[in-house]
């Protein structure tokens, strides 16, 4: 089976790249020009059958028509589709795609519903599904009490990077300042009470029929920044009501494809309908979640879900997880400095492999030139 996996200039399209050669599938990796005028790191893997550059930015309108008629080459192919404009693109164009390759994505008010903060709060709230309390604050109003977290509805649509979608307020002074910086993003922000706990995703496969065909789960250990950004160290686990809770949340909103549903403290605070930024954590557990997309986007149907990974598996980005470890220093969080320490041993590297080494260094050297490596 051919399967083309698009937008391989982030970094973790390695990690649908690899498994899916394993399993027997001829890879073609595509990148669009404008978005990575150097070659990514992805097409330096001796697991890729080809790699296919296509003209032109994944904004543009004849964008759909050059996948297309890349599509149309093969007999067939699996669509894997990993950045959020080609999902975006997708969906809207699902009926041309249809009849020349298969794939799992949402219709477009399904995606729009999955990105919406707001509206997947009262989803969650409608079925019995904890999520954080939110406070109403248009027209001038406080919340109700500290601290709080802000947010606007959709911040990836609005191509805002991981450090500009959140803001946290321990009074009065910081809310206000915080409301006015989200406001410029959207007019009406989400204002909800800061909750404490583990940070985790449930992430999830769900078919045509919305139902769960792959599953893992992820905790965070480190992040950068350490004031909350990405994911810079993770560790694989399960937890079975936070998959019934993923589950019904997806199901509710009619969902079809990749999903990571984000948890703290046993509720729920997003979903990221798409691949997410730890996704590497899949391969370094042993999921076959690439290759159960791929079978389920070809029709297989699974009776249970799959939840064959190896819990308890560390992994870590080396250069963000450094950069964590340096912060945690400066501001003496002594227990993760310690942490830190030990997963330079027991944490998997999420890009490195010793049978395909190039594609990291690769990667590093594209980041350090500050070329997009390490997006």
């Amino acid at each position: 089976m051919t399967v083309i996996v698009t937008d391989v200039r982030y970094r973790t399209a390695l990690a649908v790249i690899r498994p899916l050669r394993k399993a027997g599938c001829e890879v073609v990796a595509v990148q669009t020009a404008h978005e990575s005028p150097k070659r990514p790191a992805a097409f330096s893997s001796r697991f890729v059958s080809r790699c296919v550059t296509l003209e032109g930015s994944v904004k543009d309108e004849d964008y759909a028509e050059r996948l297309l008629a890349l599509c149309k080459e093969y007999e067939r192919p699996v669509l894997f589709p990993i950045g959020a404009d080609t999902l975006a693109m997708l969906s809207t164009h699902a009926a041309e795609f249809e009849p020349v390759c298969d794939f799992l994505v949402s219709p477009p008010e399904t995606l729009d519903a999955a990105n919406d903060k707001r509206t997947v709060a009262d989803t969650a709230r409608s079925i019995g599904v904890p999520v954080p309390e939110e406070f109403d604050c248009t027209d001038g109003k406080l919340p109700p009490r500290w601290p709080v977290f802000l947010k606007p509805r959709c911040g990836e649509k609005l191509g805002l990077h991981a450090e500009q979608r959140y803001a946290s307020a321990e009074n009065e002074e910081e809310f206000l300042t915080a409301y006015r910086k989200m406001s410029a993003y959207d007019p009406s922000p989400v204002v909800q009470e800061r909750v404490t706990g583990d940070g985790c995703g449930l992430c999830l496969v769900m078919d045509r029929a919305h139902r769960p065909v792959c599953v893992m789960g992820h905790k965070r250990i480190r992040e950068y920044p350490i004031s909350g950004g990405p994911s810079a160290c993770c560790v694989s686990f399960y937890d079975e009501t936070l998959e019934e809770y993923a589950v019904r949340l997806l199901q509710a909103l009619d969902f079809t494809g990749i999903a990571m549903v984000e948890f703290k403290g046993g509720r729920v605070l997003e979903i990221n309908p798409r691949i997410w930024g730890s996704f590497p954590l899949t391969e370094a557990s042993g999921s076959r979640f690439a290759e159960d997309y791929v079978r389920a986007a070809a029709g297989e149907v699974f009776s249970v879900p799959d939840r064959s990974f190896r819990r308890d598996r560390r992994m870590r980005f080396v250069l963000n997880d450094t950069l964590a470890w340096l912060s945690c220093l400066k501001a003496r969080r002594w227990r993760d400095v310690g942490s830190g320490l030990l997963d330079v041993f027991r944490a998997k590297e999420a890009l490195f492999r010793f049978t395909d080494q190039a594609p990291f260094w690769r990667y590093l050297y594209l980041t350090v030139r500050g070329k997009g490596g390490g997006v």
